[in-house]
């Protein structure tokens, strides 16, 4: 009876040293979330990334799906390091930083990333300030440090952009948060390559600069593996605003002309409004972009603010940036259809579809 219970505990304790040994492995060929992407390099594990970003983002310019910069890194990861990388995308073409904090906001990631790619600026001085992008920027990149504490982040200003001051707050954010930040304005230069022969437009980069771009970012994922840099914790915020919580407004407070539908509240009419009643500081509207899109003006308390274009070549719905900035308190948002459309819009329709607004708590 002894020498049976002595087998048992025997081969209890062998069972459980063989299951230790095993899960130590198993962390050893990736199951260890506790590596970051540089030690995942040093080691040859498999890599998974993240894009929120804009056209350049989705690498829209390229003459083959397979020239875009995410591809051209990934192939040279596996060519010259042996390691696979893969990725998940929250890119549009037009995107700002706010609607890529938007999607990023309210997106499921299933995979945990290693990398997250910033890719904003270019669109984003279209429509704001460089302080509102600034602000808004940097709530992106804290919205992704608190969700992501491992992650590596690339903040990456594009080629294309000639704004300074838009650049400048990408560099003081990059520095102030630790992330691995690109300029490749600098690398298009020093290419000594003409726009053209890096461009498709003068704004998209072509299989040739997007070739540039997976260099820069091969060498500084290797440089960085070699320094160990450190991935950085959350450090106070450089803005007033410590995290921006946006959120949706479906209800409309007053409707004119405006008809309800399963495509939102529909006018094809001057003259029409909506109104919302929201208490952020700031504001954005959910469009419906399309080729029949026409244009609206905004008023905020009463008072005019801008107009809003929502042609777009396919339809597709967007998240548009309006104002920060905006005192606490009530404040009251009217949309009026102005009759206008794009000259793109060559279909005889001016129409508006709206879903309602994002503000933040």
């Amino acid at each position: 009876m002894k020498r049976r219970v002595i087998k048992s505990l025997i081969a209890l304790f062998l069972i459980m040293n063989i299951l230790f040994v095993f899960f130590e492995n198993q962390k050893t060929y990736g199951y260890d979330t506790h590596l970051n992407v540089y030690e995942k390099i040093k080691t040859n594990i498999p890599i998974h990334y993240l894009v929120i970003g804009d056209s350049i983002g989705r690498g829209s310019g390229a003459e083959t799906p397979e020239e875009r910069w995410f591809v051209r890194l990934e192939n040279m990861m596996k060519q010259k390091e042996n390691i696979k990388i893969s990725g998940d995308y929250i890119v549009q073409s037009g995107a700002t930083a706010f609607e890529g904090l938007y999607n990023f906001s309210v997106s499921n990631i299933k995979e945990l990333p290693d990398l997250v790619f910033l890719v904003f600026g270019e669109n984003d001085r279209k429509y704001m300030s460089a302080d509102d992008f600034g602000e808004i920027y940097e709530a992106l990149v804290r919205k992704v440090k608190t969700r992501f504490p491992e992650t590596e982040i690339f903040t990456i200003t594009e080629s294309s952009l000639t704004f300074k001051d838009f650049a400048d707050q990408i560099k003081k954010i990059s520095s102030h948060y630790g992330t691995a930040h690109l300029d490749m304005r600098q690398a298009f230069e020093k290419s000594g390559l003409s726009t053209e022969h890096l461009t498709k437009d003068s704004i998209h980069p072509n299989g040739v600069g997007y070739q540039l771009y997976a260099n820069e970012i091969y060498s500084q994922l290797l440089n960085h593996t070699v320094e160990d840099k450190v991935i950085t914790s959350l450090p106070s915020p450089l803005y007033r605003q410590k995290e921006m919580n946006l959120l949706k407004v479906n209800q409309p407070s007053l409707i004119y002309g405006f008809n309800h539908s399963s495509l939102g509240f529909v006018s094809e009419k001057k003259g029409n409004y909506i109104e919302y009643e929201f208490t952020g500081t700031i504001l954005g509207g959910i469009f419906l972009r399309s080729p029949e899109g026409g244009k609206l003006d905004v008023f905020i308390d009463g008072n005019y603010r801008t107009t809003l274009d929502t042609w777009w070549p396919f339809s597709k719905m967007r998240y548009l940036y309006i104002e920060s900035g905006l005192h606490d308190g009530i404040h009251k948002v009217r949309f009026e259809t102005n009759g206008t459309k794009s000259l793109m819009n060559n279909t005889g329709k001016a129409d508006v579809h709206i879903f309602g607004i994002i503000t933040n708590k």
